[in-house]
């Protein structure tokens, strides 16, 4: 084999194979034992083909086998969306059903809210008639209120008067002629008598004798007493002399026991109670 020229064979072996049929045969039987002859390729064909049909029908049976899976799966999904549908009506007529009830609370409302309406009509019209009531009232006790204000002046300046000449019978019983006794006010510019107040009102005033004398037609509060003692006490400064008080009441709302008490607080001051 060294001794051959591989290239110069190349070249001329076509050559031999087409003129020369020994060479041809040679190799073919040379070639026999390491290429396939026809008859192996047709039984290799024949082997493929089983081959071949043995796979075909296998993959055919699985198909067919996935082919059923499938169609129990798109069964079992039909059925499940046909459920799923009736669901979505069942659900879609009860909002169906819902819708109603709220169109119906709607017009329950709407009738509501006119009733409502109505009622707040009518309050208004009768809150407008008590408005025109009341002022009507107000106006007709305004008017009561200034015709007692003017009563109470004039029956309280006859009132003043009549106590004043209680007290001057009263004196003249105890045998002290022509008293006489007149309203007065003082200054008082420390405000002694009354805080914040710098005028001292005095119902009946004698210097000669020195009388002092409150006149109250309702007596309510103890603090008129009390105002009336510093009264007194006032004058003395003022005159230097020691003066006889008289408180004049018409009527009281304290109790028996508490008037009791004012009288005794009185008398310790030279003053005495005159209850008409």
């Amino acid at each position: 084999m060294s001794h051959i020229n591989i290239d110069e064979l190349l070249k001329i072996l076509p050559k031999l194979i087409r003129e020369s049929d020994e060479v041809k045969g040679a190799i073919i039987s040379a070639l026999s034992g390491v290429v396939a002859t026809h008859e192996d390729i047709v039984q290799l064909n024949k082997a493929m083909d089983k081959r071949f049909e043995a796979l075909i029908k296998q993959m055919n049976e699985r198909f067919e086998s996935m082919d059923k899976r499938f169609e129990y799966l798109i069964k079992q999904m039909n059925e499940r969306f046909e459920s799923m549908d009736k669901r979505f009506e069942s659900m879609d007529k009860r909002f169906e059903s819902m819708d109603k009830r709220f169109e119906s609370m709607d017009k329950r409302f709407e009738s509501m809210d006119k009733r409502f309406e109505y009622l707040i009509k009518q309050m208004n019209e009768r809150f407008e008639s008590a408005d025109k009531r009341f002022e009507a009232i107000e106006t007709h006790f305004h008017e009561i209120k200034i015709m007692l204000k003017s009563l109470q002046k004039t029956l309280g300046k006859q009132f003043e008067q009549f106590g004043r000449n209680v007290v001057i019978k009263l004196l003249q019983s105890e045998g002290i002629e022509n008293v006489r006794l007149e309203k007065k006010i003082l200054q008082d510019p420390e405000k002694f008598v009354s805080p914040g107040i710098t005028e001292v009102e005095i119902d009946g005033f004698s210097i000669d004798p020195p009388v002092i004398v409150e006149i109250v037609s309702v007596l309510r509060t103890k603090e008129k007493i009390e105002t009336f003692l510093r009264k007194k006490i006032f004058v003395e400064k003022l005159y230097d002399v020691k003066f006889k008080g008289y408180f004049v009441v018409a009527t009281t709302e304290f109790s028996a026991e508490e008037m009791g008490e004012l009288i005794i607080k009185l008398r310790q001051n030279n003053c005495e109670l005159i209850n008409l």
